[in-house]
């Protein structure tokens, strides 16, 4: 089931939503012992810095800032989480073991820097001291580990995707907000904020990072072309499932799968050993399955936009999991130079627009990559329009 903010001329993004999942760089090497970390440096380009790594001993280890999940709380057993609070509780403090450092951060004892900052309605806002941070997930009252998770993630691929693109990022220094305790799920266009649901009963979306920084993708295409996203095609566009603009209405796709489909590329490069976005939502302990379509993009490989439209019925998510393969298999492809499609892919989120499919969206991103790269990947996008069917 899904939740989904609604559009209104575009003044919030429509996302997938907090499912009721019921069965369920430089820093000094003792920083987490301070008051507040302060500044700290970025790590810049690296997918997963020396300084992070699982430990089972995470939380009495003072080289850590602080103690997460990698990716979501299915990613490592691919278990479900259990309905009983205290059980479910038990179980997410065994995963929250991947010590890491916060790096980014603004020096002024919160959570944030210029890019984003993360906060709570219902719950106290996190101080960056070493008790506050090395919280454990789901803790009676508090929002601290949900916070340093959300700020984690995000800042993480913000700091990966500025480097691989030569400080192209959109999002950077736009003051994105997080709220990690909210009612819904999505990104609000209208006032910059990324809204993450919170239930005592069903749990926090803040404990999965990849649908953190699916929404932080989804941000960064608003952000690149605000105007161009005020209107939908309508032409392009069908409402379904009582969802308008839910559908596209053929299988060149539409701008609404274009918008999931960023976010999946961004929340797929961070963890490209496990393409498996969106799992810790389902309660079967295995991939999210959107409109009966693996939400999995390598296992997407070799379907066509036609097999995702007519099995989907045309939706939007559906479709949008084809066009983040597509891009997915450019990338591999491109080995050595993955970091040109990174670069182009960040480029051409300022090109495409409400109006776009998946054909006028690839022919903006030649554009780019003749600008910059002299049309060296040309044919690698060519070949996967033609795998797709395209």
């Amino acid at each position: 089931m899904t939740r989904r903010i609604a559009v209104g001329a575009l003044a919030a993004v429509l996302l997938l939503a907090f499912q009721n999942c019921s069965p369920f760089a430089v820093d000094s090497a003792r920083l987490a012992q301070l008051s507040s970390l302060g500044a700290s440096a970025s790590a810049g380009g690296i997918l997963v810095p020396d300084t992070d790594k699982i430990d089972a001993n995470c939380l009495t280890v003072s080289s850590y800032d602080a103690c997460l999940i990698r990716q979501n709380p299915i990613a490592a057993s691919s278990t479900v989480l259990s309905t009983d609070l205290p059980s479910r509780r038990l179980q997410l403090g065994r995963k929250a073991i991947f010590g890491v450092k916060l790096t980014s951060l603004s020096g002024n004892g919160k959570l944030e820097n210029q890019t984003l900052s993360v906060v709570a309605l219902h719950s106290p806002v996190l101080t960056t001291s070493a008790t506050s941070l090395k919280a454990t997930p789901s803790e009676i009252g508090s929002s601290n580990f949900e916070q340093v998770n959300t700020y984690y993630w995000m800042n993480r691929a913000a700091e990966y995707f500025d480097a691989r693109t030569n400080g192209a990022l959109p999002a950077k220094g736009k003051h994105i907000r997080v709220v990690v305790d909210d009612t819904i799920t999505g990104y609000e266009t209208a006032t910059n904020t990324i809204r993450l649901k919170m239930t005592d009963a069903a749990g926090a979306i803040a404990w999965n990072g990849d649908i953190g920084v699916h929404l932080f993708g989804v941000a960064n295409l608003m952000l690149a072309n605000p105007e161009g996203w005020k209107v939908l095609s309508p032409v392009k566009h069908t409402t379904c499932s009582a969802v308008a603009n839910g559908c596209c209405t053929t299988n060149v796709g539409c701008a609404s799968a274009l918008r999931f489909a960023v976010g999946e590329y961004f929340a797929t490069s961070m963890f490209p050993d496990h393409t498996r976005i969106g799992e810790g939502l389902t309660p079967t302990g295995g991939a999210q399955v959107i409109n009966g379509t693996t939400r999995d993009i390598s296992a997407l490989a070799t379907t066509t936009a036609a097999q995702i439209f007519a099995s989907s019925s045309g939706s939007a998510q559906s479709m949008g999991l084809l066009y983040a393969a597509l891009w997915w298999r450019v990338r591999l492809s491109a080995g050595a130079n993955s970091a040109e499609i990174d670069r182009i892919f960040i480029e051409h989120l300022s090109l495409i627009n409400g109006t776009d499919d998946f054909a006028s969206a690839i022919a903006k991103a030649k554009t780019v990559d003749a600008r910059l790269f002299g049309s060296r990947h040309a044919a690698k996008f060519d070949t996967e329009l033609s795998v797709r069917g395209l």
